[in-house]
């Protein structure tokens, strides 16, 4: 039996059919490229990024319940109330689709928060699909992207993930070749940093200058990793960063000196990401690093979301 509804423009079909549990992983990102080209009337600032999904992962066990929402997580740093956006995630889509049940979020974090790597957009992504899976809600990808926007301006690229190129506000995703070969290692200075901070903070004049994707899909696909390097590295929002935590210029630089052939800091920051081109590469630089910074050597991957 189906229950066909229709709210807001957004077309979905509820069944009765539940699961007990859904338990999925929500993929870290790093920003490859990022420039801020301008402040948008309603607020937020039209972005351009090549976003990259890394093998660094939350766990997230949804759970239906008889009402209310329900974030469990033994990391301090995460809110369990509204202040979550997995909570907001989940009060959305259960008022769209007028479900009257409630969702018990686990949350096990492995990503760290405030780093720029995307932990909370990657966990509320993960939260919508979970929740279209355990409630069997046939919600359109276009009616879920436009729920995640809501939410976060990277939300919608985590509902895939992958390479992909993001503008507008995060709504615009145009899918690149994938990144099948070579490595990058995180570095996790341990600083959180607020996102809505650096923004506040930006100086200087916004470029209007455009990445020109024929090139950018050219050199993935033709030199892979390796072409990484040539879009070149960027980040607007590292002028911030690096001025008030001059920490992260030093891990850059050493990052370098290690042999890596690229080091920038991703997002808002804090943590610097570096390429590598195999695991021979990561082993050398690992080796020459020592153990004083905490390092993830991770490959890229073509999901943001998948089940655990």
């Amino acid at each position: 039996m189906q229950n066909s509804r229709k709210t807001e423009g957004c077309n979905f079909i509820l069944r009765i059919e539940k699961l007990n549990e859904v338990t999925l992983q929500a993929a870290a990102k790093i920003n490859l490229y990022l420039d801020i080209l301008a402040r948008r009337s309603d607020g937020y600032h039209e972005i351009e990024s090549i976003i990259q999904s890394v093998r660094l992962y939350d766990k997230l066990i949804l759970r239906p319940r008889r009402s209310g929402i329900k974030i469990l997580c033994k990391s301090k740093r995460v809110p369990l109330d509204q202040g979550n956006i997995c909570y907001r995630a989940a009060e959305s889509l259960l008022a769209t689709v007028g479900i009257k049940q409630g969702l018990e979020i686990e949350i096990q974090k492995n990503i760290p928060v405030g780093s720029g790597l995307g932990g909370g957009s990657a966990d509320a992504a993960a939260t919508l699909i979970g929740m279209r899976k355990i409630f069997d809600i046939d919600i359109s990808f276009l009616d879920l992207s436009k729920l995640a926007l809501g939410l976060g301006s990277d939300v919608p690229f985590c509902l895939a993930g992958g390479t992909a190129l993001v503008r507008g506000r995060g709504e615009k995703i145009v899918p690149l070749p994938p990144l099948k070969d070579g490595w990058f290692l995180l570095v996790d200075p341990g600083i959180p940093i607020f996102t809505s901070w650096v923004y506040s903070r930006l100086k200087g004049k916004l470029t209007k200058k455009r990445l020109d994707i024929k090139l950018v899909k050219e050199l993935l696909k033709e030199e892979g990793i390796r072409g990484v390097n040539k879009f070149p590295l960027y980040n607007k929002l590292e002028e911030v960063v690096v001025e008030e935590f001059p920490a992260l210029r030093d891990i850059k630089a050493k990052l370098i000196e290690a042999g890596a052939t690229g080091a920038l800091v991703t997002g808002s920051g804090s943590t610097v990401f570096a390429v590598a081109e195999d695991q021979e590469k990561v082993t050398s630089i690992l080796a020459k690093l020592g153990r004083k910074l905490r390092v993830n050597a991770v490959r890229a991957t073509d999901k943001s979301v998948k089940e655990a």
